[in-house]
Formats: structure tokens, sequence, C-alpha cells
């Protein structure tokens, strides 16, 4: 068994070695010294002196017993000195017990009030150690209750998320359907889809096919037709100019045979014949030089080829028309020889418009003469150009 571990035993143990050693310097320090010789003191006189028992002792011994007797007495003088001495030592003894004794009563004070501060400080850390059991015990009940609240909402949560992945398992499931059921059901369209797709191409190409051939034999037609008309009409119009030529010879010595010289009048002023020396078509620029019927055929030319060279000929095949195609163009010419009032006759508006579009980009002519004076003259044109 263990001992002083503790600082109360240890204070404990100081203190009672402290009062034992008090008490025992008290007893021999305070204690009545002896004011006569004890009666010890005189056993070696009894003993010298003669007895019945000594009955063998020698005559002589009576000296013997004498000189002890003397010496006894020389000791109880001696006894009686140092018991004269005595007062003084005594009363040197007692002061310095009494300043002993004050001081160890201090001490021993100093030592209770220091046993009971550490009384108050062992009963403060009893109250301090109870408080801190109580605050441990609380603690532990609450860190208990914290664990099991913490255990019953791992629990819970253990069950929330085993449900959550039951749902999350069930739903993938079902995504998983659903997506199989959904990418089946796309491969079906697509391949339905594809499979149209092809019929409606291979539909496409065979009727692209089919009128591609009609267009060509179409086109093959009317070239036959065009080109009989071509010649129909260059032999028409060569017959035509042939017989325009003849009458305007005839024309021409007809007049040269009537021509009267010229008279003048009152006013000074003068006359001629003839509707052709008073009034001149307009002039496109290069057929300078020509008479009206050379002229209005140069200008025919050249509006012709100018429409055809810029007229965007796709149109027409982008709108299906298939051969050759017929448009007639209308403007005037002003005063000032500039193109106006530009109309056009097609089989499609789109075609209309482009023939006005390329009409406006006509540069400018020579106006007509009246009299010798500019006047608002009319043309017409008719192009024919072949599908691009």
């Amino acid at each position: 068994m263990k001992y002083l571990n503790t600082k109360h035993e240890r204070n404990s143990a100081k203190i009672t070695g402290l009062t034992v050693l008090i008490i025992a310097l008290l007893m021999f320090v305070v204690g009545a010294p002896y004011k006569e010789i004890p009666e010890e003191y005189g056993v070696a006189i009894n003993f010298g002196e003669p007895s019945v028992v000594n009955n063998k002792a020698a005559a002589d011994s009576p000296s013997k017993a004498e000189e002890i007797v003397d010496d006894t007495q020389e000791e109880v003088v001696d006894s009686e000195e140092l018991t004269e001495e005595n007062p003084v030592q005594e009363e040197e003894v007692e002061e310095v017990t009494e300043e002993e004794i004050k001081q160890e009563q201090a001490e021993i004070e100093a030592l209770e009030k220091a046993l009971e501060e550490e009384k108050a400080e062992a009963e403060a850390k009893e109250e301090a150690a109870k408080e801190e059991a109580a605050k441990q015990e609380a603690a532990e009940k609450l860190l208990a209750q914290q664990k099991e609240e913490a255990l019953k909402i791992k629990e819970a949560k253990e069950v929330a998320e085993k449900l959550e992945a039951e749902k999350k398992a069930k739903e993938k499931i079902e995504a998983e359907k659903f997506a199989a059921a959904k990418a089946k059901s796309e491969r079906e369209a697509k391949a339905r889809a594809d499979k149209a797709e092809a019929d409606r191409v291979a539909k496409v190409k065979a009727e692209k096919e089919a009128k591609e051939k009609a267009a060509r034999e179409a086109k093959a037609e009317a070239d036959r037709v065009a080109k009989a008309a071509r010649e129909a009409k260059a032999k028409a119009e060569k017959a035509a100019a042939a017989r325009a030529a003849q009458a305007k010879a005839d024309a021409d010595k007809k007049a040269a045979g009537a021509a009267a010289p010229v008279a003048k009048n009152k006013n000074g002023g003068s006359t001629t014949n003839g509707f052709k020396l008073s009034q001149e078509g307009a002039i496109y620029p290069g057929c300078e030089g020509k008479n009206n019927l050379e002229r209005k055929k140069c200008m025919s030319n050249k509006v012709s080829q100018f429409v055809n060279d810029r007229f965007n000929k796709t149109i027409a095949s982008d709108l299906g028309f298939t051969g050759d195609q017929k448009i007639t163009i209308y403007f005037n010419i002003n005063k000032n020889g500039q193109i106006i009032d530009i109309r056009a006759r097609a089989a499609d508006p789109k075609l209309i418009a482009e023939a006005i579009r390329v009409a406006k980009m006509l540069p400018k002519l020579e106006p007509a003469l009246q009299q010798g004076k500019p006047v608002v003259d009319k043309f017409s044109a008719t192009i024919r150009f072949a599908e691009q």
C-alpha cells in the first residue's frame, strides 16, 4: 500500500512529526528537575553497612564503610552545590523554552492555517472535481445522446440512400428500356425514311431521265422546226428583200422621172418632195451612214445581239421551258436619244423582268428626226435564244 502520494498526506505527516517533536521537547525541557538526590544514590551506602546476612565480613570492614559514607557525603555536598546552581540554569531554560514554544505555536498556527487552506483547497478541488465529474458525466450523456442521434441519422440516411439507390436503379432500368425502345423506333423510322428517300430518289431520277429524254426529243423537234422556220424565213426575207429592192429601184426611177426644179415662193422658202427626205429614224451606235431601212435593220440586229449576250438564259431552264425562246421588246426613244417606256412580252414574268433589266442597259441612241427636228420614235425587236 502506498503512502504520502498526495499533498494532503504529506502535509499531515509533516504536522504529525512536528507535533511529536514538540511534545518530546516539552517533556524534556518543561519537566520538573530533581530537588533531592534520589534514594538510589544511597544504595551503595546501605550496601556498605553491616547486616545480618553479611556475618562473614571482616572486622576491619567498617573502615571501608566509613570511607564510602564520606564519599557519599561529598557527593551529597556536590549535589547541593549543583542544586544551588540549577535555578539560574532553569531560568535560562525556561526563557528559551517560552520563546521556542511561542515560535512553535506560531508555526503550529501557521501549519493549522496552511492545513485549513489546504483543506479548503482540497474541498474546493473536491467540489471542482465533483463539478468536473458532473460535467464529464453530462458531456458523456450528451455525447452518448449525440452518438445515438447520429446513429439514428446515419440509419435514416442509409435507408434514404438505399431507397434513392433503388429508385435510381429503377429509373435507370426504365430509362434504358425507354432508350432502347426509342432507338429501335428511330432505327425503324430511319429505315423507313431511307427507303422512302431511296424510292423518291429513284422516282425523281426516273422522272428526270424521262423528262430529259422528252426534252431532248422536244428540243430536237423544235430545232428541226426552228431550222425549217429559219430557212423559210430567210428564204422569205430574201425574196422580200429582192422585191423591196426591185420596188425601190422602180420607185427611184419613177421619182427621178417626175422630179421638178425647186421653185422659190414669195417668202423665199423652198419645198422638197418625199417623206423619206423629211423623216429619219433613230440611229444605233455603229449604224451611221445608212438609209432608213438599213439603219432599222442594223439597229434590230445590234439590239438583238446586245440583249442575247447579256440575257440570263438559265432562267428558262429553271422554269422548265425547252427549245428556243421568243421575247419581244418594246421601247420608245425620246428627243435626247434615251430609251424610255421599256416593255416586253414573254412566256413568264421572270423572262419579262430579265428582258426589261437587259434593255435598260442599252446605250444612248441618236434621236429620230422629222423636218430636221428631234422627235420621239418607237422601236420593237423580237429576240430568240436557245435553252441553256
